[in-house]
């Protein structure tokens, strides 16, 4: 759980950097990044080293459900990197995002920030009802991606949005779709 709280913590901050960018944070990004792949490798001998050991199928179904977590939270975790390093490209071109566009971000940012805490409620809890809400929340941010992405193609066509800016918002657009795929 702590390895998920901060992969969620490193997807806010590097979210965040889009409203203005700061290199003091991506230091902090980057080091909770370290110590994703530091106890990810660690977690992932570990389970390794544990997996000969393990007889009931139960426990099979857990070791590997915990397999799939550790790999799902480290990815994550190298989506909220994709997203700072995006953030420092936007504000290094000094490139806005059109007013739609800002406010088309936030939605679906807090799309994903919502997704990412259910999921990390529901591996904590350990609560079914909460997990089933998931993937149906997974199958509207794909479609959101996708009209997002439509309709930000159209406001580059029609020279409402700079090029640079558009290519940035598309990457982040798919970002937050794998990371929505990982929960």
């Amino acid at each position: 759980i702590k390895m998920a709280n901060a992969a969620q913590e490193n997807i806010a901050l590097s979210l965040k950097q889009f409203e203005g960018y700061d290199s003091a944070v991506t230091e902090t990004i980057n080091a909770n990044e370290d110590k994703l792949d530091y106890f990810t490798d660690k977690m992932d001998n570990y389970l390794i080293e544990l997996s000969s050991h393990i007889k009931s199928s139960a426990d099979k179904r857990h070791h590997n459900m915990l397999m799939q977590c550790i790999s799902d939270i480290e990815r994550i975790g190298d989506y909220a990197v994709n997203f700072d390093e995006l953030a420092k490209k936007k504000a290094e071109t000094d490139v806005s995002f059109s007013e739609v566009a800002v406010k088309e971000f936030d939605i679906i940012r807090d799309a994903a920030a919502e997704i990412l805490r259910l999921a990390i409620e529901a591996m904590n809890d350990e609560n079914d009802y909460i997990a089933k809400r998931i993937e149906p929340l997974e199958e509207v941010i794909d479609d959101m991606v996708l009209l997002l992405k439509n309709r930000h193609r159209d406001r580059l066509c029609k020279g409402i949005c700079s090029i640079n800016g558009g290519l940035i918002f598309l990457d982040v657009l798919t970002y937050l779709e794998r990371t929505a795929d990982q929960c």
